[in-house]
């Protein structure tokens, strides 16, 4: 049973539901696993636990707002 884990910021239940199906899908066609064997796993975390660049994404998207 192949896992596709992906580590984000919150999205909208349509993205993940996007991701979901997506990843999924092009993981089976590469692979030639059946979609029905894969698991997703979408693990979101809030802005401010997520940096780059030296700065976390939440005091980036505060700066971008200014």
């Amino acid at each position: 049973m192949p896992v596709i884990a992906m580590t984000m910021a919150p999205a909208s239940t349509e993205i993940k539901k996007s991701l979901v199906e997506e990843l999924t899908a092009k993981a089976a066609e590469i692979t030639g696993i059946p979609k029905t064997s894969f698991v997703v796993t979408l693990n979101e975390l809030p802005t401010d636990a997520l940096g780059l660049g030296g700065q976390t994404v939440a005091d980036m998207k505060k700066q971008s707002t200014r």
